[in-house]
């Protein structure tokens, strides 16, 4: 039986960093047609581990100690891309990885300088840097030497190197990008010494009295007074029930002869709506007769409450009532006088005087 050997699984490469990239060797990259593809697939892992090391650096970042490391990350993503630049077949989405690997490079750098704490970190801008900057803003011209015994520490070398710096400029730029310090000169004023001028006293006047000519109210008569309409409503709807009660406690009237009042248009309306409330509430109750006219009658609550316990129907009524059918009803049922007595009020006058003119304006041919 022929035996058999075991190939060797090859290796794979889990984490591919940007240094690895870009110092790959020759003899170790394919020859093969594949190449460029094992070498975008090898670029793809090393951007995904490169994901993998940002995220680590959130949590320094909040604190704002990251400041190293993000230099580290962000020469390690321009070596990656330069290998990415070099390979001829490179496609759209690993400049998408890019991409997305520099923004979250600057989120996490912003974030670093927004929690970062001056003092901590001594070592992160050196005070010779400092310096040297500032004195190239100021004097792009003036030579630098590494050696700082070369420049002189003679008092005429000193001035003169001094004299040469453009301190303008800097105040300048300081006072438009950095926190500009309030100008005292508003202060001037106040604190100037001035003798104080007394003024003439002038003498206090009390605005309580006031000598303008005095007003009284008027006087309201308890007639003046509008009544409640609820209150009048109620007091009205007792009247007419009183009134029913009094003259016919035991026989039915025609209702058009309980309502209707011959001198007032308005009045039989309002009749007529107060009849309404007497019958919904079980006062007075409303018949047809054998010669098909409507009586209202005083309702016997014994009675009628046994009816209701045996079911007898009720019904619902909505009427129209209008000026030619008032007329009509005086004509036909020969009412002269009011069964509810007629109230003289002023203000009743006034209101029939009016409904009656826009009635005869208005009327309808409607029959009743």
């Amino acid at each position: 039986m022929p035996s058999t050997s075991t190939l060797p699984e090859p290796e794979t490469q889990a984490s591919f960093s940007a240094t690895d990239s870009a110092s790959l060797p020759s003899s170790s990259r394919p020859t093969n047609g594949n190449s460029s593809t094992s070498r975008m697939s090898q670029l793809s892992l090393a951007y995904e581990q490169y994901k993998k090391e940002m995220q680590k650096l959130e949590a320094a970042a909040l604190r704002g100690e990251a400041g190293s490391e993000i230099l580290e990350r962000m020469e390690e993503l321009e070596n990656l891309f330069t290998t990415l630049e070099g390979n001829g077949h490179a496609e759209l989405s690993m400049y998408m990885k890019d991409s997305e690997a520099l923004k979250k490079l600057a989120e996490i750098a912003s974030t670093n300088a927004e929690h970062v704490r001056f003092g901590d970190l001594g070592g992160t801008l050196p005070l010779a840097d400092f310096l040297k900057a500032a004195r190239k803003y100021m004097n792009p011209d003036m030579e630098y030497e590494n050696d700082e015994a070369s420049l002189g520490n003679q008092a005429p070398q000193m001035n003169e190197r001094f004299n040469s710096l453009d301190w303008k400029k800097l105040g300048r730029w300081f006072y438009s990008k950095g926190k500009v310090p309030v100008p005292s000169h508003f202060l001037y004023g106040p604190l100037a010494t001035q003798r104080r001028r007394t003024g003439p006293r002038t003498r206090a006047v009390d605005d309580t009295v006031s000598t303008a000519a005095k007003t009284t109210a008027q006087k309201v008569a308890a007639s003046d007074l509008q009544d409640d309409p609820e209150q009048s409503t109620s007091r009205m709807v007792r009247t007419l029930y009183g009134v029913l009660n009094k003259n016919d406690p035991d026989t039915r009237v025609n209702l058009y002869q309980f309502f209707v009042n011959p001198h007032s248009f308005g009045q039989s309306v309002e009749n007529l709506f107060y009849t309404s409330f007497l019958i919904r509430d079980g006062k007075l109750k409303i018949d047809m007769g054998p010669d098909n006219i409507p009586y209202v009658e005083i309702t016997d609550l014994e009675k009628e409450f046994g009816i209701q316990e045996e079911g007898s129907p009720l019904a619902h009524h909505i009427s129209s009532f209008e000026f030619s059918v008032w007329k009509h009803l005086i004509k036909e049922y020969n009412i002269t006088e009011s069964y509810i007595p007629h109230r003289t009020t002023e203000e009743d006058n006034v209101s029939d005087i009016s409904d009656v003119s826009e009635a005869e304006e208005s009327s309808t041919d409607k029959e009743f």
